[in-house]
C-alpha cells in the first residue's frame, strides 16, 4: 500500500520480473599484458584422470540449475568421441586457496564426461551414427573404446594463478559460453563470500520484500544480495570506478576478508533493510513509481541496491523515525523518479560512476532532509 499525504491506493498487480538493466559501457581500461595464460594440448585421459582425483571443480551447485544438456546431447559428445572427432577449446582458471581448476568454458562437457565415466550413470541414447550403442553405459564399453575415448586429442587454455580476479573474471565473460554474470562471480569465490551470499538471498524478509518475485534459478536472488554486499562494505564513491560486474566482484573478494562477527552484523543489517523497505513500500518495495496510480513496476536492480544500502546505514532510532514518515517517504521517493537526473541513474547506464554515485547520493540526502524535519 501506498500511503500519500491525502491519497492511499492498494496495489494488488503481480508482477513477476525483473526490470532490464542498462549498466552502459565499462569506465575503466583494461590492460592485456595482466592476462596470464597456458596454451596446452594434451589428450583427454589427462582430464578425466583429473576428474578422478577431484582436481577440477564442477560447482555441483550450479548443476540442477545450469545442467542444460539433455541426454541426447550428452551421448552425441560421447558418439563423437567414439567417431574421433574433436572437441571445442576447454579453459579453466587456477584457484588460489585450493589449487583445483575452475572451468571457465566447458562445464556441460565435462559434466557429461563425469557422468558417463566416473559416476557411469550415464547410458547412451539417440545416437545417429553408431546405433549399436544406444543404452550402453562405459563400463559396457569395450577397452578399445575406451582408450580411443582418452586418447582423444584435446586443447586448453590454463588462466594461472598470478592472473587478477578483474583479469579472471572478464575472461570468463569473454569465453564462458554457459554461465551469466553472477554464476561466473559464485565459481570464483568459493567458500565464504558465495555461502554467505546464498545465506543472504535465503533471508524470509528479503524474499518478503521482494514479493517472492526473483526467481533463484540461476542465482539472479544471490545477485542483489551480492549487490547490497558491494555497496555496503566497499560503498559507492571511492571504491567504486565505473565497472559494475567488477565492483560486485571485488565486493566478494572484501567480504571473503571479514570475521564471522563482522558477517553477522552485516547480515542483521541486510534483514533490518528489508523490513525497513517492506514495512514502508509493501510489495511496491524497490520499484520505480511516477504516481501512486500507476501500475506495480518490476523489481529494479539499481533502485534496490541505492534504497537497501542506505537503509541498512541507518541507525535503529533513525529507521523507526523513517517509518514513522512513511507516508512522506513515498511521496518524495514519487517526486525523486519524476526528477530526469535522478530517473536516468536508475535507467541508463546504471553501472557509470556518475549513475551511481547520483543515485546514491540523491537518496541519501532525502532521507536525511526526512531525518531532520
Amino acid at each position: 500500500m501506498l500511503e500519500g499525504t491525502t491519497h492511499t491506493v492498494e496495489l494488488t498487480e503481480n508482477v513477476g520480473d525483473i526490470e532490464p538493466e542498462d549498466t552502459g559501457y565499462p569506465e575503466i581500461p583494461f590492460d592485456p599484458d595482466k592476462i596470464r595464460l597456458d596454451h596446452q594440448n594434451t589428450n583427454l585421459g589427462y582430464l578425466i584422470e583429473k576428474l578422478q582425483n577431484g582436481e577440477i571443480d564442477l560447482t555441483p551447485e550450479l548443476k540442477k540449475s545450469v545442467d542444460l544438456w539433455s541426454l541426447k546431447q550428452k551421448s552425441q559428445l560421447i558418439e563423437s568421441l567414439l567417431l574421433g572427432l574433436p572437441l571445442p577449446f576447454f579453459y579453466f582458471s587456477a584457484d588460489r586457496i585450493s589449487n583445483k581448476w575452475v572451468v571457465v568454458d566447458g562445464l556441460q562437457m565435462l559434466w557429461t564426461l563425469n557422468d558417463f565415466i566416473i559416476n557411469n550413470e550415464l547410458e547412451l541414447s539417440g545416437l545417429e551414427f553408431l546405433m549399436k550403442y544406444n543404452g550402453k553405459s562405459y563400463e559396457e564399453l569395450s577397452n578399445a573404446d575406451k582408450r580411443r575415448i582418452s586418447g582423444t586429442k584435446i586443447y586448453f587454455n590454463l588462466i594461472e594463478r598470478p592472473s587478477p580476479s578483474y583479469v579472471k573474471f572478464l575472461i570468463f565473460k569473454r569465453v564462458n559460453t554457459e554461465l551469466n554474470a553472477q554464476e561466473i562471480r559464485h565459481t570464483l569465490n568459493h567458500g565464504i563470500p558465495s555461502g554467505f551470499i546464498e545465506e543472504l538471498a535465503e533471508v524470509e524478509e528479503f524474499k518478503q520484500a521482494t514479493d517472492y518475485q526473483i526467481n533463484p534459478g540461476r542465482m539472479e536472488d544471490r545477485e542483489f544480495a551480492n549487490r547490497f554486499i558491494a555497496f555496503y562494505i566497499l560503498g559507492y564513491d571511492a571504491n567504486y570506478k565505473g565497472e559494475l560486474d567488477n565492483f560486485l566482484n571485488d565486493g566478494l573478494e572484501a567480504l571473503a576478508k571479514t570475521t564471522e562477527d563482522e558477517r553477522v552484523k552485516i547480515k542483521e543489517a541486510f534483514r533490518k533493510s528489508m523490513v525497513l523497505s517492506y514495512k514502508i513500500f509493501g510489495s511496491d518495495a524497490f520499484r520505480k513509481r511516477q504516481n501512486i496510480y500507476d501500475k506495480r513496476a518490476p523489481i529494479s536492480k539499481s533502485v534496490f541496491d541505492t534504497i537497501s544500502v542506505n537503509f541498512a546505514l541507518l541507525t535503529d532510532e533513525q529507521q523507526m523515525l523513517l517509518l514513522n514518515k512513511k507516508g512522506d517517504l513515498q511521496m518524495r521517493l514519487i517526486d525523486l523518479f519524476n526528477d530526469d537526473v535522478f530517473y536516468q541513474s536508475t535507467t541508463t547506464a546504471t553501472g557509470r560512476k556518475s549513475s551511481v554515485q547520483t543515485r546514491f547520493e540523491l537518496i541519501k540526502n532525502m532521507l536525511n532532509e526526512l531525518l531532520v524535519t
